[in-house]
């Protein structure tokens, strides 16, 4: 069962869709009379699918799927150009605006059954490989956590590494109960060049996961120690040799930073829903506009209790939430036993929430016409 919107301004029409897509096809499925009030309903509720109409007296149809195609929260959803305008001219129009699929009116309801059911089982294209900073100028929120149980998962589908760039003593490797006996402080005594970038990787250390890990000084550096310079010299290496990288990034926008960022396929952006913490991350928003595209908004609970609705934070971000990450009470013990919650308790709340962030970040993102 997919959840289907219909934006039409002919009250039969919807009336004969909803039947046809709600008892013939078992789908779930919302209705408006009209351009405006569809991409506001779109926004909020996201459907799977929606089919529009063209001939609408506020906005036209094309128009409804252009704004639908620039938003965040619509631009992946499957759309059908449903109209009586029958012209090849028609047809182009449908698809330029970005519709996936164009189907003239009279259409019969198995026809348009038939065809809503090849474009929902239709695979998005996948990421292959990816560089993914997990990301938060506010400390304390669990990004760590979180960024090696995502490179746990992200190991579990092929090899995989976790990079540690804090200068403040990482803890990457205690919470994968490492001893980081090599690190990549051991390359800035004099400077990394071409010949010891070759060394990068023997200084991973290998987690009995198959996990690589890349560990921080275990001794806090001077955060302009670790350059934009040094850090492309190190991730060039590893990409060659490793599909996935998570890198547990600084809380600092400095050169080291940016460079981390410049090279990310997405970015993982972490919040709480603490008001400091939503104040926080709208201001690293605004300081890395333009990678707003890349972002990725995990809205991480990390007291119990009743939660602030992620539509909230929505609203104040002007940001989707990728995925609201449940409060783990194990999240500590597990991080002082070095044993992560992918790994300890697998069939978790939490893990399976990560599981779902996976499966987002791997999924390439539909490029609006």
């Amino acid at each position: 069962m997919a959840s289907i919107l219909v934006i039409d301004d002919n009250y039969d029409m919807l009336e004969m869709l909803r039947i046809a897509l709600s008892h013939r096809g078992g789908h779930r499925v919302s209705l408006c009379a009209n351009g405006e009030d569809g991409l506001k309903l779109a926004k909020s509720e996201r459907p799977d699918l929606a089919i529009v109409d063209v001939m609408m007296p506020d906005i036209s149809g094309y128009e409804v799927v252009r704004q639908l195609r620039s938003e965040p929260q619509t631009e992946d959803m499957s759309i059908i150009i449903l109209t009586a305008r029958g012209q090849p001219v028609d047809k182009i129009a449908a698809l330029d605006a970005g519709a996936d699929l164009y189907m003239e009116k009279p259409v019969k309801p198995q026809d348009l059954l038939d065809e809503i059911e090849k474009l929902l089982s239709t695979p998005q294209k996948q990421i292959e490989s990816g560089l993914f900073p997990v990301f938060s100028l506010r400390g304390g929120i669990g990004a760590t956590t979180l960024a090696v149980n995502i490179a746990l998962l992200f190991q579990q589908l092929n090899p995989s590494a976790l990079i540690d760039f804090s200068t403040n003593s990482g803890h990457c490797a205690s919470c994968l109960r490492l001893q980081p006996k090599r690190h990549w402080g051991m390359l800035l005594q004099t400077g990394i060049t071409e010949n010891q970038a070759s060394t990068i990787g023997n200084l991973t250390m290998k987690h009995p996961s198959g996990l690589r890990l890349l560990a921080a000084p275990p001794l806090p550096l001077p955060a302009d120690r670790l350059t934009g310079a040094h850090v492309n010299s190190i991730l060039d290496v590893m990409q060659k040799k490793l599909r996935f990288l998570v890198v547990d990034m600084p809380p600092a926008l400095s050169s080291a930073s940016i460079a981390i960022l410049e090279k990310s396929t997405k970015i993982i952006l972490i919040s709480s829903s603490d008001p400091l913490s939503i104040q926080s991350t709208r201001s690293t928003m605004e300081s890395l506009k333009k990678y707003h595209d890349k972002f990725e908004l995990l809205l991480n609970n990390i007291t119990p209790g009743k939660q602030v609705s992620a539509d909230k934070v929505e609203k104040t971000l002007r940001l989707p939430v990728t995925a609201q990450i449940p409060y783990h009470a194990d999240a500590l013990p597990n991080k002082l036993k070095g044993m992560p919650a992918v790994l300890s308790q697998p069939q978790s709340p939490f893990v399976s929430t990560l599981q779902q962030v996976i499966r987002t970040l791997l999924t390439q993102k539909r490029k609006t016409r």
